[in-house]
């Protein structure tokens, strides 16, 4: 094969793989349609304008924020979050294995029982603790931990498209800690 032919055969092959990629762009851009005001995936995206501004004039949605901590975090984490997004909380409780009542945190596990190979316990009796409390109460439930940080004012924007009467859960599957759920008020949680 000459030089030449060889020349132009990867020629024509870079021209194909540049017209492959230029194609797949412009249907991705079709298919998902970049220049929407709301994603795809927003309960609000086909409202129509009288039920968009009927939610905006409701009051924001009431959510009780449980976060876990720990003895040796409450005058650090669980403070700051106390100063920051916690105010924002219709309730701001604190689920750990000792009472401190500065903050509101309430003793939900044995207080040996508070570390992290023990954390499903403190998060089952968290929202055991809530749910006889306060389950009538919220709108919504939010799990947080004390290094998280909520924009709640986003999250309430978010809870407004959503009927609290139906069971919902925001949030996915970790193998790992630090897992942001928030449930309805009628979630089943015994």
């Amino acid at each position: 094969m000459t030089a030449k032919m060889k020349l132009r055969s990867q020629l024509h092959l870079l021209t194909g793989f540049m017209a492959g990629f230029v194609l797949a762009f412009v249907l991705l851009l079709y298919v998902y349609d970049v220049s929407r005001v709301t994603p795809c995936w927003s309960s609000t995206s086909t409202m129509s304008t009288a039920t968009t501004a009927r939610i905006e004039d409701d009051p924001p949605p009431r959510v009780l924020c449980m976060v876990l901590t720990c003895p040796e975090n409450v005058q650090s984490l669980a403070s700051s979050v106390y100063e920051t997004w916690g105010k924002r909380c219709s309730r701001l409780i604190f689920a750990s294995s000792e009472d401190y009542k500065p903050l509101g945190v309430v003793g939900v596990v044995e207080p040996a029982g508070g570390g992290y190979e023990d954390l499903w316990n403190k998060t089952r009796e968290g929202f055991r603790h809530v749910w006889e409390n306060y389950a009538g109460d919220y709108d919504w439930f939010l799990k947080a931990d004390d290094d998280t940080y909520v924009v709640m004012e986003n999250l309430q924007h978010l809870l407004r498209g959503f009927d609290p009467d139906t069971p919902v859960f925001f949030g996915y599957k970790m193998s790992r800690y630090n897992v942001l759920l928030v449930f309805p008020r009628h979630f089943p949680c015994a």
